[in-house]
């Protein structure tokens, strides 16, 4: 069963309009994957009511899972305004992680002042496959700190993710996720049945679902 928390912030991403459906004109991803759903995390920073939420759920799950955090790193780009926002709000150091080192001046990774056995928790704003997740998790990991684990605003269930993430040995957790969205969106009759059917579908097997 979905805690309130989950069930809260996959309402307040509905109604916004963070998350979006479409079954029979599907989004098209970077990586060409058809999707019937979108999820726009970035629209949460414009309202200040859902924000407030977002960062209030984000600062009670680290509290719960990650007891002692030290610094909030975020994942750039999407990551990064969550973040500071946790950080600001826990009194807490911050600092940003790019997908890969920079290539000219100092070469950082990680942008950001930050010590060795430092106990850090990563932020992101959504997860799907995973594999830019890791590419965060690897550069932070490479600063010698007590990597606490990774925290997103949702994640697409996607079986892919969380065999990278168990494999890499990546703790993870999500404010709520594609199943209690369709679930909300079901009630609020957002989706029929047999949209929400199709949505899950697609979580299953994402680059098979499409067939038009």
């Amino acid at each position: 069963m979905p805690t309130q928390i989950q069930t809260d912030v996959a309402s307040a991403l509905l109604k916004l309009g963070a998350i979006k459906f479409e079954i029979d004109a599907p989004f098209t991803w970077v990586s060409g994957i058809k999707s019937p759903v979108y999820c726009d995390n970035r629209m949460i920073n414009s309202d200040v009511e859902v924000r407030n939420l977002v960062i209030d759920a984000f600062v009670s799950e680290i509290n719960r899972l990650h007891p002692g955090t030290e610094v909030i790193a975020g994942v750039a780009t999407g990551g990064i305004s969550f973040a500071a926002l946790i950080a600001d709000r826990m009194n807490l150091p911050l600092v940003y992680v790019r997908q890969a080192p920079k290539e000219h001046g100092l070469k950082k990774q990680v942008e950001g002042h930050i010590e060795a056995g430092q106990k850090v928790v990563l932020i992101e704003d959504h997860i799907s496959t995973g594999g830019s997740s890791l590419k965060a998790v690897q550069g932070v990991r490479m600063e010698n700190v007590d990597f606490q684990g990774l925290v997103s605003v949702m994640t697409y269930n996607f079986p892919i993710a969380a065999k990278r993430f168990q494999e890499a040995n990546v703790p993870f957790t999500s404010l709520s996720d594609l199943d209690i969205a369709v679930g909300v969106a079901r009630e609020k009759s957002y989706l029929s049945p047999e949209q929400a059917d199709s949505v899950l579908a697609f979580r299953d097997s994402p680059k098979d679902w499409w067939q038009g």
